[in-house]
């Protein structure tokens, strides 16, 4: 078992994603990587990551897809969430989940942070 709190993970700026092959800028976005491939040893199978996002107000991660699903959870804030068919506001206690290489983008338009995880 391993016990990590959030203040022991250091936070770092996102600075882009990918869209297409290409990389697009991202403004306004903080990442704490809670558990990710280098967490723990080889007895862990790390097939999996866990994420802490803060959006800042009129932060945007633009649109970006990747080899992976996601599952979003909203903490605190709210959020614009899209696809290319459509934009939902979600905020606390809400979930979005998207399919490997679904394109989607966050944009936090409002003036309090987003904070998620995924």
């Amino acid at each position: 078992m391993i016990v990590r709190n959030l203040s022991e993970v250091p936070e770092i700026e996102v600075k882009e994603v990918t869209r297409l092959g290409k990389k697009v800028p991202v403004t306004g976005c903080k990442i704490r990587w809670v558990v990710d491939p280098e967490t723990g040893d080889e007895k862990y199978n790390h097939n999996f990551s866990f994420r802490y996002f803060v959006l800042e107000p009129g932060g945007e991660i633009p649109m970006h897809e990747h080899a992976y699903e996601e599952a979003v959870f909203m903490l605190e804030g709210s959020l614009l969430f899209s696809t290319e068919e459509e934009t939902v506001e979600v905020g606390p206690g809400d979930s979005v989940y998207t399919y490997t290489f679904e394109p989607h983008a966050l944009k936090n338009h409002t003036s309090a942070p987003a904070i998620f995880t995924c």
